[in-house]
């Protein structure tokens, strides 16, 4: 009874399944499943009560603060780390004429993210700015969790299919839709375990810098016979630039003088 009842029940699950709402034309597919004995059945998966009501958070905070003592600060950081088995995910350091900087990203177990974030926040002389968030995804957690199952269940199903199919046709189009469940699993634990990791391990971000004192540098300034071959070059490029721009102005001139001839002419003519 129990396997004329499973016919019509895989039918119909594979015909929903199937992306192009093909189903198989061949019924010995599904008429040899009869032949699996009852004891090799798949028993349906058996929920964890007490994982579903477990609420997973992800935890992130961030600290932005001026160091007194910036290269102790950081060694102290360094220190700190392995004994709350977390580690530095990031890190980058600038250094410019003024200031002294580091950037890092901390990973570290969620169960002491508050004691650490707190360790940290007492290190700063002087604190500009800080953060701290708490986004709840214990939906999508167990969401993937599930779809995760229900997908290598359908894959489950593919195999017994494949194992008991004869057609070419229905060989080929199982393998299909075989490799597409494949992806969609590899796909689905890739974002499962990326959470995972998000769950279990918070986040945190540091950014400290150390103002440094201002320090003449006479070094970058120039010698008097620099600065006096530097004026004379200058100067000369300076008429360099004046005859270059009266040049431009020669039909100008030309026409001046023409005209200053002419005129002289005229005049002495009248004259005469």
């Amino acid at each position: 009874m129990k396997n004329q009842l499973l016919i019509p029940i895989l039918f119909f699950s594979i015909a929903c399944d199937n992306p192009n709402g093909e189903m198989y034309g061949d019924l010995e597919v599904f008429e040899n499943l009869m032949e699996v004995p009852n004891t090799e059945q798949p028993a349906p998966p058996q929920e964890d009560v007490s994982e579903q009501l477990t609420k997973k958070v992800v935890k992130t905070g961030g600290l932005d603060f001026q160091s007194e003592d910036i290269e102790k600060d950081y060694r102290i950081i360094r220190e700190m780390l392995p004994q709350f088995n977390a580690y530095i995910e990031n890190e980058n350091q600038t250094k410019s004429v003024h200031r002294i900087s580091y950037s890092l990203t901390v990973r570290v177990p969620s169960g002491v993210y508050d004691t650490l974030y707190g360790s940290f926040s007492n290190m700063a002389y002087r604190l500009d700015n800080k953060y701290s968030n708490i986004e709840d995804v214990t939906e999508r957690y167990y969401d993937l969790k599930t779809r995760i199952k229900n997908k290598k269940a359908l894959e489950q199903r593919y195999i017994q299919l494949l194992d008991k199919a004869s057609a070419v046709k229905d060989i080929l189009e199982i393998e299909r839709n075989l490799n597409q469940v494949r992806t969609d699993i590899e796909r689905l634990e890739g974002q499962f375990n990326y959470l995972s990791k998000r769950v279990n391990f918070s986040t945190i971000h540091l950014s400290f810098y150390e103002v440094l004192p201002y320090v003449y540098d006479s070094s970058q300034r120039p010698g008097f016979g620099a600065r006096i071959l530097s004026a004379l070059a200058d100067g000369w490029q300076g008429l360099l630039s004046l005859l270059v721009g009266l040049a431009t102005l020669w039909p100008f001139v030309l026409l001046t003088v023409g005209g200053i001839f002419l005129f002289r002419r005229v005049r002495k003519n009248r004259k005469k």
